[in-house]
């Protein structure tokens, strides 16, 4: 148990695990506070190279002056509802984000909690989150055509593994692959655009690059032929489905937000056509994409004077077109193990 600096007789943060990795939930209690009184959480993030961020919920304490967050909703916050984790996932930057340091995902993320209740002293506390634990190793990757940024669990191995694939971003997102590897995993954050070496845009970024890739994992001595799954977010999710699909050497695939069907590509170099391009090509051959020859197309639909922008009416009238859909839609059929789909709520 880890407690507050607060003085003697004045609020106490209790909170279960102090240093954990970013996937484990944590139990948080304020006690000490009086009762029926209104008490205010606030959560800072200091993250390695960037800036803070930050999330705050007001609760109003029980009989015993206590506030359980696994147990109470706040009346206010940056989130609502019972959700023990709700001062994590809530929390957003304290100004315009800049990027995080390239080997960040190493060290911990510090988070410090303070609780403020009128004519009591304030208590704090200092935790830990983690993305890699302890014995992960990075690597950074740029040989056989391959880049990207691979961890490692602790031992010689055989682990299994992930390719790691982000999303509209491009570059190189490593966090996911530094949790994987605290959980035993081998994972690569593989880059396929903008980064250097790699294509500006994502336009016609050829699969054969992802067959080297995979070749390149199942030639590495801590593989020995085990499991290779792709894991993909948002296009990421999308490229992973058609990996899987057209790939007969990946073993499972998790796909987050992912689309169905191909969807044309984007970038600075393909700004005259308004995105009318192929986002993926095999064997020199671009595939098709949702809005190629789409008769349903409404643009109209998107109102860009507003914000945020919602462009869903548009993706729905695309789908209209029958013909459209069917030759973009990637033949999921054809994956090789199981697949693990992730989607939110609207």
């Amino acid at each position: 148990m880890s407690g507050a600096d607060g003085l003697r007789g004045g609020p106490r943060i209790i909170v279960d695990q102090p240093s954990a990795l970013y996937d484990t939930a944590v139990s948080i209690v304020v006690e000490g506070l009086v009762p029926e009184n209104p008490v205010t959480l606030t959560a800072t993030f200091h993250i390695p190279g960037s800036v803070p961020w930050r999330s705050h919920a007001t609760f109003t304490a029980d009989s015993d002056g206590r506030v359980d967050l696994t147990r109470q909703a706040p009346v206010a916050g940056t989130y609502g509802g019972v959700a023990p984790m709700g001062l994590f996932w809530s929390a957003s930057p304290v100004r315009a984000q800049t990027p995080a340091a390239p080997d960040g995902v190493m060290r911990p993320r510090i988070v410090r909690l303070e609780a403020e209740a009128a004519g009591l002293s304030s208590a704090n506390v200092t935790l830990e989150r983690r993305w890699a634990g302890a014995g992960v190793t990075r690597l950074v990757v740029n040989e056989g055509g391959v880049i990207g940024t691979l961890f490692l669990p602790p031992g010689a191995g055989p682990h299994p593994a992930v390719i790691v694939l982000g999303g509209s971003d491009g570059g190189i997102s490593e966090h996911r692959s530094a949790l994987l590897a605290s959980h035993g995993y081998a994972a690569l954050s593989l880059a396929y655009f903008r980064c250097h070496g790699l294509p500006r845009s994502l336009v016609n970024i050829p699969l054969e690059y992802f067959e080297n890739a995979i070749q390149w994992i199942r030639a590495q001595t801590w593989l020995h032929d085990h499991f290779l799954a792709v894991w993909g977010v948002s296009r990421g999710g999308e490229l992973a489905l058609l990996i899987g699909s057209t790939i007969p050497q990946i073993n499972g695939i998790v796909a987050y937000v992912p689309s169905g069907v191909l969807h044309g590509g984007f970038g600075p170099d393909d700004a005259s056509n308004d995105g009318l391009c192929a986002a993926w090509s095999y064997r020199g051959r671009s595939l098709p994409y949702l809005r190629e020859n789409n008769t349903a197309d409404d643009p109209a639909s998107v109102d860009y004077r507003v914000a945020p922008v919602a462009e869903a009416p548009r993706y729905l009238a695309l789908l209209r077109d029958v013909s459209a859909v069917e030759r973009a839609t990637i033949p999921v059929e054809k994956i090789q193990g199981p697949v693990l789909l992730v989607s939110g709520q609207g």
